[in-house]
């Protein structure tokens, strides 16, 4: 078993004692399962909520769509992992880190353990932001551009959208002390591997955030 505490709060003492441990993904992808799981949840919330701009005649389709929603979001999660795990990988081994890609992989499901509680955190505010929400069905252009900016817009999902990069942030932290330890990297590769597709990412987040 792993010691939360101690990778959430010492991470690096948490992967000197893994890099002395054999490759084991059972536990790494309990942990991703997790977070699809709650991920999916979080997705349902929110298509559940927009079901209401269907016609009474199309609930069935809601339906379907929620449950495609939440298959869909666990798959992609797992997808997720593989490939964020392999963009840390492929970087790492340019600036000539040692160790296997499924190494890599632990590195990167440990880290994500973070988002677990951001996207929890999140979906509170999200259930929050719809629950305030009055919809229903609409059938003009005007109606579609009013919900959709009601939908996506506001300070709760504005706060959702900060915690979740705090997290963000706070999973880097951990994947960057774990490229260290674990693939032998000094503190300048690590933070280069781990931080280019990071800052991609926050970039592109914080611009859909504020900008679009």
């Amino acid at each position: 078993m792993i010691s939360l505490k101690e990778l959430l709060f010492s991470p690096k003492q948490f992967f000197e004692e893994l890099n002395n441990k054999p490759e084991n993904l059972k536990f790494p992808a309990i942990i991703i399962f997790v977070l699809a799981v709650i991920s999916a949840i979080s997705a349902a919330i929110v298509t559940s909520a927009t079901s209401a701009l269907f016609p009474e005649e199309m609930a069935f389709l809601a339906v379907v769509i929620t449950v495609f929603t939440i298959v869909f979001t666990i798959v992609f999660t797992f997808i997720l992992w593989v490939v964020a795990a392999g963009i840390f990988h492929i970087i790492s081994s340019f600036l000539k880190a040692k160790g296997t890609f499924n190494r890599s992989l632990e590195i990167t499901s440990y880290g994500m353990i973070p988002q677990i509680f951001g996207t929890l955190l999140s979906s509170v505010l999200v259930y929050m932001h719809f629950s305030s929400l009055n919809l229903y069905p609409v059938s003009s252009q005007a109606e579609i551009e009013a919900l959709t900016t009601a939908i996506s817009t506001g300070p709760l999902m504005t706060a959702g959208g900060i915690i979740s990069l705090i997290f963000v942030l706070w999973s880097a932290n951990i994947w960057i002390i774990g490229f260290m330890k674990c693939r032998e990297m000094d503190v300048k590769s690590a933070l280069i591997a781990v931080g280019i597709p990071v800052g991609i990412y926050i970039l592109v987040s914080f611009v859909a955030m504020f900008l679009l």
